[in-house]
């Protein structure tokens, strides 16, 4: 028995090694992944991300310091142009600035009728011939004068009143003395939109916007927001591809699975650098009316830069390029693989664009991944 089973061993170890010396002289055929030549459009874009911002947008000042004695507008209201927004209770010294305009205008506009009462007696004596014409030439040079000093106080005063039309309109078609509030300033909109943000409360004390030092106290922020458009900051690798009037494609986090359709309007000359990386300012305007928009949206934007329409392609790891020359490997339809020289055009990071070699359909071989330092 143990004779018997020496032997089986033996065949079995013997049958074994030939089926390895087998495998080793006949190896087995790795399929290899292939693509197919295709047709159709191949795009080339830009992808950055951007905010949504007004295209017209007022920060509110006031001419005059002061006091905020009452808030007519909160964010998020509508106003019209004109609309009052915000009573403004003066500094002292701007109200005295006030009272002197005002007693200018009193005093200019009793010269301008004294003056207009001697240029009407001359022209009578004138007629009578009491006086000689160059009286009268002087009574009428004086009554001119003194209507350009009498503009001029209104003028003084328009300016003081910040340009509040409405108030000096109400100040001249009435006794000046009837007026009891003469320190409270009244601010209004200088366009319709809506309030996107209001910056200061009642009771707060705001500095002139005429302030050659700060500027001036911003009291709120005005937008129409039935036109918006986009900023974005593109990559200077990037921006040479970019021209004004190129087509973007938006989309917005806040709207999903809605594409809009915008335009270039405006690049910006000069880079930004934060970070050591130098960025551009990319303006994209687009003509859309929908309620849903609000500023400061995240807007993740694609600029088209270039396309080809109707043509080869293949993904761009099915090409080799050796010495200058773009090459594929074809399988043909009996298994057999050769090596075909192609021409490529436009690119993207995904595909690229066959110019000849190729045919629509061929099976292109994608190249074997190249094995790390550790064989894998």
């Amino acid at each position: 028995m143990k004779k018997w089973g020496i032997g089986l061993l033996l065949i079995g170890v013997g049958v074994m090694a030939y089926a390895v010396r087998a495998k080793m002289r006949h190896p087995p055929v790795i399929e290899t992944e292939t693509v197919l030549v295709k047709r159709g459009d191949v795009i080339i874009k830009v992808t950055e991300t951007g905010s949504l911002e007004p295209v017209n947008i007022v920060e509110i000042k006031s001419e005059q310091a002061g006091e905020v004695k009452k808030l007519y507008a909160r964010a998020g209201d509508t106003v019209r142009i004109g609309q009052s927004l915000a009573a403004l209770q003066q500094a002292s010294g701007q109200a005295r600035q006030v009272a002197e305009a005002r007693a200018a205008i009193e005093q200019e506009q009793l010269n301008w009728e004294e003056a207009q009462r001697e240029e009407e007696r001359t022209a009578k004596l004138f007629e009578k011939g009491f006086v000689a014409r160059i009286e009268l030439e002087r009574a009428q040079k004086a009554k001119e004068n003194a209507q350009i000093r009498y503009d001029l106080a209104k003028r003084q005063l328009l300016l003081t009143w910040g340009g509040d039309r409405a108030r000096f309109e109400s100040y001249l078609s009435r006794n000046p003395s009837d007026d009891p509030d003469v320190e409270q300033f009244v601010l209004v909109s200088p366009l319709s939109g809506t309030v996107i943000e209001v910056m200061v409360s009642e009771g707060e004390i705001v500095s002139s916007g005429t302030s050659a030092v700060s500027g001036g106290t911003p009291l709120m922020r005005i937008a129409d927001l039935s036109k918006m458009w986009i900023k974005t900051k593109i990559h200077e690798v990037n921006v040479r591809h970019i021209q004004v009037g190129q087509r973007a494609q938006i989309r917005l986090d806040a709207i999903p699975n809605q594409v809009y359709e915008g335009t270039i309007v405006k690049i910006a000359p000069k880079g930004e650098s934060k970070d050591n990386v130098v960025t551009y300012e990319v303006t994209i305007a687009f003509n859309i009316s929908d309620a849903r928009l609000m500023p400061s949206m995240t807007a993740n934007v694609d600029i088209i830069t270039d396309m080809a329409r109707d043509v080869l392609y293949l993904p761009r790891m099915a090409v080799t390029h050796s010495q200058g020359q773009a090459t594929v490997t074809l399988r043909t339809e009996t298994g057999e693989t050769r090596t075909q020289p192609v021409q490529t055009g436009l690119q993207n990071e995904t595909v690229l664009v066959l110019t000849s070699g190729l045919s629509e359909g061929d099976r292109v071989m994608l190249p074997e991944p190249k094995k790390d330092d550790n064989g894998e």
